[in-house]
């Protein structure tokens, strides 16, 4: 087995250097990519162990830390924008490691505060994970905030999101991926918790797989450990908890043999977009990235792309930026905002509006193939 440390930036703000860890099997190739996160307080360090036994499993395993955590340079924010780093993290793998790995096999797991970053991967990336699996995770972080019993979490809260739920309020919005169930029922996703869990409390994962179910989604997994069952899913790392080496058993076979499918996003949806989201065809990046929620009603064929949007959070000031491919689009190509034709594309292989109000639609239709 190898282990490097490697550095790479963010793709958002340059923030450098970000630092992690990765574990593969050096005299292999096209390896399953793993992204594995620590905990709240944690840092890639604590996970030294579990790279090591999925690198002999056959997987490429890779322990970030993110910004504020651990090595990495840069201020947290406790689910915004650092879990953009995640994302660069996989960019940064891909790039830089070809062949070793399976690009198209992504797939994430998580522990307690980084089992919240798989919550806001799972919502915010809806076509880039295979198998996203959160142990115990955060999904709410203004729930947290209200509930927790330990006011050392209260407090970092606080310094990380800038005040407390009512302070905040779009803040906290942002970081609900509750919110986001709707994004995603593509992702194969696995929800490990115990019943007398006190630190990230059972409604974190109960409330998640509620609201998949009433979408009539059948992607979520849950598994709740309970007092005398032979297997306990409590909070800790595996090495310290070892029924969490076995909670593996349940997902690990299907991600080596490659039998979740590549998520693939439908034509026509509805996301709700806390503070971005990413997808392969198109992001939404709103505010600061952390401040601001939309509902986006989506529309993607080679004939037209559309992008109805209704804000959720209370700032009427924030501005969004929108990007989106044009490939198979055929020119030239309108572009509307709210009924307006703004402009006319001759050519291109991308568009970006960079400021738009958060109620804004848009039209992207091709005239060749525009419809009376």
């Amino acid at each position: 087995m190898r282990t490097e440390t490697i550095t790479y930036r963010s793709s958002v703000d340059g923030t450098s250097p970000l630092y992690m860890d990765v574990a593969y099997d050096d005299t292999k190739s096209n390896l399953p990519i793993v992204v594995v996160m620590h905990g709240y307080r944690g840092s890639r360090g604590d996970l030294s162990g579990t790279l090591q036994r999925l690198a002999e499993q056959g997987l490429f395993a890779a322990a970030p830390d993110m910004r504020g955590y651990g090595d990495s340079d840069g201020r947290r924010d406790s689910g915004g924008v650092e879990v953009m780093d995640i994302y660069d993290a996989i960019t940064c793998v891909k790039e830089s490691f070809g062949n070793r790995v399976d690009g198209r096999n992504l797939n994430i797991m998580g522990y307690s505060g980084g089992g919240g970053n798989v919550f806001s991967c799972v919502v915010r990336f809806p076509d880039l994970f295979r198998c996203a699996v959160s142990f115990f995770g955060v999904s709410d972080y203004g729930y947290w905030y209200e509930h927790t019993e330990n006011p050392e979490v209260r407090e970092q809260l606080e310094v990380d999101i800038g005040g407390n739920p009512q302070d905040v309020p779009d803040r906290y919005m942002a970081r609900n991926s509750l919110l986001g169930a709707v994004n995603n029922p593509y992702t194969a996703f696995y929800l490990f918790w115990d019943e007398e869990e006190s630190l990230c409390p059972p409604h974190f994962n109960r409330e998640y797989y509620r609201r998949a179910q009433e979408l009539g989604y059948t992607n979520v997994y849950p598994y709740e450990s309970h007092p005398g069952d032979p297997r306990r899913w409590r909070h800790g790392y595996p090495e310290d908890v070892p029924d969490l080496i076995a909670a593996e058993e349940y997902f690990l076979p299907g991600i080596l043999a490659g039998r979740y499918p590549p998520p693939e996003m439908v034509p026509r949806g509805r996301l709700v977009v806390l503070g971005y989201v990413r997808t392969r065809n198109f992001s939404i990046w709103l505010g600061d990235g952390g401040n601001a929620v939309v509902e986006c009603r989506y529309l993607w064929t080679d004939r037209e792309r559309r992008f109805f949007f209704r804000r959720l959070s209370s700032d009427p000031e924030v501005r969004g930026r929108l990007w989106l491919s044009l490939e198979g689009m055929s020119f030239p190509v309108q572009v509307y905002r709210n009924d307006a034709l703004v402009e006319e594309l001759s050519e291109g292989e991308e568009y970006t509006y960079g400021r738009f109000q958060l109620d804004d639609r848009f039209r992207f239709v091709s005239v060749e193939g525009a419809e009376a």
